[in-house]
């Protein structure tokens, strides 16, 4: 304990010992605006102080408005400005003090900046350059000094998107001084996996000539670094669907070229999801990349396989023709067939992966373009595509299989569990996949799965105990298993029956549904009282004959009207009151059920007379000026009426399938289903139009 103790204790004091000072912060404000002149006065201020020579040093620096005339093996920076030091003036001016004159440009920031790194950040301006070069003659070593995060000036003027910065500083590093072999030392640091990549950083900016640069210093880095997520060059590349920049990385680097990806995986996997000329592009340079898998044993064909984009195309030839003209499929598939019976982690082939993702022009090409066993393949759950398809909702999957004749066999496939296709859908209350395949006379309706339940039987373990609308998904299902005969599998009819429901939880249930139906009988009572004191055309003067009586009275619209708007209030004044007694605990509850179910039936019906009165209204007023905007108006009306059946029409889907299956037999059940449905919904208007008749016709007092 007492040694691990010194040993920290010796760690902390090393890091002491080698932590560097802060930065000054007036050579920070010089390096941020890329001062050169400031720079050169900081340093030569320094060498001052440290050396005791400053009259020769000014002398030797002189003003940076003198030009004096160029030597040999200058920079072309010295000859733009050369009063300022150059590495060999300020090493000849520093004399054997020149590392002391060297102390202030080890001050780093809070983030492990030195001042080249700032230099770097800032800027790529001549001045910027000029005091890079400036710093680097008195600290060549600042060119390899990392910041916290690891990266070098050259690091964070790629990073800013300073292409002449990155140029110069790489220049620099190609001229070994004090045999530090700077430019050998520099691409080591810019291949390791550091918290950012120079190369990296350029790709994403999309600067080709810091890319062009940085390869031409090191072409290694587009063959091995990637960073800490295992992502190469080539790779980020692709996922910015930037092709120029892979064809430039492949030029410059094209024996050594890293493939490498995101979670094992490798340029390919991306490329297909960009599309067929990626793709085609990345199989000329390396065809081995269609045998390769990431970590979850996918193959580029998996990732192929997963592109929706057909998703909402139709079967028209043309179509087909364009989808074979982008798919990145079929090369892929093309360069590597074996692909078709690879598995990933989790037991998936590629028509699997496809079925998923509702990629139905994969489905078709792959089930007529490839041996016929590929329909037949079972994941690790024994599962085909169809029961893949099924569970997830892909309903165009489906029809496709229902559709093609060869693909018969596969409906009445078991999964491990014992489940077909028919029993996934009845489980997961899919009413549209449920009739595609009711109307598929090669389901068997019968098969039991491993825990003994047909189809039906789970049909009946959907329906919820208790209080249950009638026209939810799973009631339809039922229903229509139960009208085609399905079978009850062989277990005794009492273990069929529903337990008792609990009526706690009933009761919360039904006073919730109470409340909600309340608010909208409460809005149509309001509506209707207010629309007699506005009645349509208005009422006689007093000075009239009958005055204070409708003006309208004695037509049949008007009497419709009355009547519609009569009965509207009646149906929601008795809902509300229904409801009142539906949500009192004290009430026992099978009458607060029945209450409820009352309630129910006034309030739609107050709903289909709210809607003719309404009707009739706009008709009575804009009929002698408007008589087309009238009749429209009533038409929109019918037809909004048709909410209602929004959910029974669903029905007639299921009808339909009922009826390819069992032909007429299911006629009459069909028949009265939607005959109780309309007289139960429309009844109102029977009454209403029905009395508006006889009354104008016997009811109205005539006068002469």
């Amino acid at each position: 304990m007492a040694s691990a103790v010194k040993a920290k204790l010796t760690v902390a004091k090393a890091k002491e010992d080698t932590a560097k000072p802060p930065m000054n912060p007036w050579l920070l404000f010089l390096a941020s605006r890329g001062d050169c002149d400031g720079i050169t006065e900081h340093i030569l201020l320094n060498m001052e102080a440290a050396t005791q020579q400053t009259k020769a040093a000014k002398e030797e620096a002189g003003a940076c408005h003198r030009r004096p005339a160029p030597s040999a093996g200058s920079s072309p920076l010295d000859q733009a400005n050369p009063a300022i030091p150059t590495m060999a003036t300020t090493q000849k001016a520093s004399g054997d003090d020149g590392h002391q004159s060297c102390l202030d440009l080890e001050g780093v920031t809070i983030e492990g900046d030195t001042a080249l790194h700032v230099l770097a950040t800032s800027g790529d301006g001549w001045s910027y350059l000029r005091s890079a070069e400036i710093i680097c003659s008195k600290a060549p070593h600042l060119l390899l000094a990392q910041n916290n995060k690891g990266g070098t000036p050259l690091h964070c003027a790629v990073r800013a998107g300073h292409s002449q910065m990155v140029s110069f500083l790489i220049d620099l590093a190609n001229k070994p001084r004090s045999n530090l072999q700077v430019a050998a030392r520099l691409k080591e640091v810019l291949r390791k996996g550091t918290a950012f990549l120079p190369l990296h950083d350029a790709i994403r900016i999309g600067n080709k000539e810091m890319i062009t640069k940085l390869l031409e210093f090191d072409p290694e880095l587009a063959s091995s670094p990637t960073d800490e997520a295992g992502i190469s060059p080539l790779y980020l590349a692709i996922v910015l669907q930037r092709s120029d920049i892979a064809k430039l990385l492949h030029q410059m680097s094209p024996e050594k070229l890293s493939y490498s990806g995101l979670s094992g995986q490798n340029a390919l996997h991306a490329a297909v999801l960009q599309g067929k000329e990626m793709t085609e592009m990345l199989l000329n340079w390396n065809k081995d990349l269609a045998e390769q898998v990431d970590k979850n044993r996918s193959t580029p064909l998996h990732f192929a396989a997963s592109l929706c984009k057909d998703f909402a195309a139709s079967l028209s030839e043309y179509t087909v023709i364009t989808w074979m003209s982008r798919t990145p499929l079929i090369p892929v598939l093309l360069a590597n067939p074996v692909q078709l019976y690879q598995q990933d982690s989790e037991g998936l082939y590629p028509i699997h992966v496809a079925a998923s993702s509702g990629a139905i022009r994969t489905i078709k090409y792959l089930i007529e373009e490839q041996p016929d066993e590929i329909a037949g393949l079972l994941d690790f759950k024994g599962r085909t595509f169809l029961h893949v398809a099924v569970e997830r909702g892909r309903w165009n999957i489906v029809e496709y299989a229902h559709r093609t004749r060869s693909l018969a066999r596969i409906f009445s496939m078991q999964d491990n569990d014992g489940n077909t296709a028919m029993h996934i859908a009845v489980r997961n209350g899919n009413k549209y996949i449920f009739c595609i395949l009711l109307r598929n006379r090669k389901v068997n309706l019968n098969i039991l799965n491993n825990q003994g339940q047909t189809p039906l039987e789970i049909a009946e373990s959907k329906i919820h105990e208790g209080f249950y609308y009638v026209w939810n998904p799973e009631k339809l299902i039922l229903l229509a298993l139960t009208h085609c005969n399905a079978s009850g599998g062989c277990r005794r009819a009492d273990h069929f029956q529903k337990k008792q429901a609990d009526e706690a939880k009933e009761s919360e249930k039904l006073t919730t549904s109470t409340q909600t139906l309340g608010i909208g009988s409460v809005l149509i009572v309001t509506v209707t009282f207010g629309a007699i004191l506005a009645i349509p055309g208005g009422y006689k003067a007093d000075d009239h004959y009958n005055g204070g009586t409708p003006t309208l009275a004695g037509r049949y619209i008007f009497d419709a009207f009355t009547m519609a708007n009569t009965i509207a209030f009646i149906c929601s004044t008795l809902a509300i009151i229904h409801l009142m007694y539906s949500g009192m605990a004290m009430v026992s509850w099978p009458l607060r059920r029945r209450h409820f179910n009352i309630s129910l039936f006034l309030a739609f019906s107050s709903v289909i007379s709210l809607g003719a009165a309404f009707m009739l209204g706009m008709y009575l007023v804009l009929a002698p000026v408007a008589r087309w905007t009238a009749i429209a108006i009533c038409v929109m009306m019918m037809i909004a009426s048709l909410c209602l059946f929004t959910e029974p029409l669903h029905a007639p889907r299921v009808a339909i399938a009922m009826y390819v299956r069992k032909g007429n037999q299911v006629l009459p059940v069909i028949a009265r289903v939607l005959l109780i449905r309309t007289l139960i919904t429309y009844w109102p208007c029977v009454v209403i139009f029905g009395w508006a008749a006889i009354s104008t016709k016997y009811g109205h007092t005539r006068h002469g």
